[in-house]
């Protein structure tokens, strides 16, 4: 068994898409790598119907937005498909998969009753993104837990420190997370 997810990509972006993947630790990545999760970094005319099946069933229109997403998790697939590999986009896109892993094939973050109350109680979100669902919610949280920014982003950085500022409750529940033998 692998320890870690497999990455469909060139030397440089698979280097890119690890270097944030470390930052999740040895337990997440066997965790992900466990339910199948992999990677595939779009060639830059690819869309993401090209590559993903589900994608091309669904018609999904995805690629036909104004700005397509930079990454996206096909919970179907297990797949993170990404156009670009920002630290900010690695990092939301594995915490989709992770959440999925964690939840045994359906979102951790749906069916936790933790997360749930945490969400619906929280006063202050770590990025605006975070407060459009529960899957969101979860996923900016992990990726200030493990600290992914980029520079251009126009939101407040990600950080462990502000997310126990701003929310302890999930803090909390990702320190769990992260303690226990699931991911560690």
């Amino acid at each position: 068994m692998r320890n870690r997810p497999v990455v469909d990509a060139s030397p440089e972006a698979a280097a890119a898409i690890d270097a944030v993947l470390d930052r999740f630790g040895t337990g997440a990545l066997r965790v992900a790598a466990s339910a199948g999760v992999r990677f595939v970094h779009l060639r830059a005319t690819e869309r993401y119907r090209d590559r993903s099946r589900a994608l091309r069933r669904l018609a999904s229109g995805v690629d036909d937005w104004p700005v397509p997403p930079a990454g996206l998790f096909v919970v179907e697939e297990r797949a993170v498909y990404l156009r670009s590999t920002s630290p900010m986009t690695v990092a939301h896109e594995f915490a989709h998969a992770l959440d999925c892993a964690l939840g045994g094939g359906a979102y951790l973050s749906g069916v936790d009753p933790r997360v749930r109350r945490a969400f619906r109680s929280a006063r202050a979100f770590i990025t605006p993104y975070a407060a459009s669902g529960l899957d969101e919610y979860f996923a900016e949280s992990l990726r200030a837990w493990v600290e992914a920014n980029d520079p251009r982003s126009p939101w407040p950085r990600a950080t462990r420190a502000r997310l126990r500022e701003l929310d302890p409750a999930m803090a909390e529940i990702l320190e769990s997370i992260f303690a226990n033998d699931l991911v560690t």
